[in-house]
């Protein structure tokens, strides 16, 4: 008893810090409990955050297409599904996580402690939207639709004073020109569908060398996804 009463004020403090209405802590407290803590009866919630991390993906989804809406109009489906993703894409919401400090909250079983799991940014990245899906479930909408604005407000805020930023085949282009190599070439390798609802498949190469297919519903659409996947390629630190 005195372990649920110590953990709830630790929860009622860390929903303060982060601004977070906090109702039912045992919705927080599930968000921020791992697996691996149930068999060793760690848990105080009994149930992991695996569920809520589902709903807090759904959830921060679309608060973050809600505010680039209002903040870039105008854009295609395509445009803003790439400003979304370059948003909440796995390495950018650990990243929030680790600012917000929220894998000290973590319940862990012993041996995922051991292995450094509280460390693991992944880990920290999927309690983060579970804790997103926490506080949707506890305090509604709105609150969770402000509290992720206020997270990623300075990358929301670079992308309105940069929204072309998404333009990953401009990238390219840049990254070809800096590295005194030619410009890269973008080929259509696959065309399906009836005239008004085709999908183009299209294949980009730097330096005569295949470095990334990517698909859309428009010539534009996958070219930018192609460009997109070769620089993933091409920026990676060597190892």
């Amino acid at each position: 008893m005195q372990q649920d009463a110590n953990r709830i004020r630790a929860l009622r403090a860390f929903a303060e810090k982060i601004a977070v209405p906090l109702h039912d802590p045992s919705w927080l407290d599930r968000a921020l409990t791992h697996s691996s803590s149930l068999p060793e009866g760690l848990a105080t919630s009994g149930k992991d955050f695996e569920s809520l991390e589902f709903l807090g993906d759904a959830v921060l989804e679309l608060a973050i297409s809600h505010r680039l809406f209002e903040l870039i109009p105008d854009k295609t489906p395509g445009e803003y599904t790439r400003l979304r993703a370059s948003i909440v894409s796995r390495v950018n919401v650990a990243r929030i996580a680790s600012e917000l400090s929220l894998s000290s909250m973590i319940i862990l079983g012993k041996g995922e402690e051991q292995s450094g799991g509280r460390k693991r940014s992944s880990l920290q990245g999927d309690c983060l939207e579970a804790v997103i899906g926490a506080v949707y479930l506890d305090a509604g909408w709105e609150a969770a639709r402000d509290f992720v604005f206020r997270i990623f407000s300075l990358d929301l805020a670079a992308l309105q004073r940069s929204p072309h930023c998404w333009d990953y085949k401009s990238l390219l282009q840049i990254y070809c020109q800096k590295s005194h190599i030619a410009l890269p070439l973008f080929k259509v390798v696959n065309c399906s569908g009836p005239d008004h609802r085709k999908h183009f498949v299209v294949a980009v190469y730097v330096r005569d060398k295949l470095q990334g297919r990517g698909s859309g519903w428009s010539k534009k659409e996958a070219e930018q996804d192609a460009a997109r996947k070769a620089l993933l390629i091409l920026e990676k630190p060597e190892s």
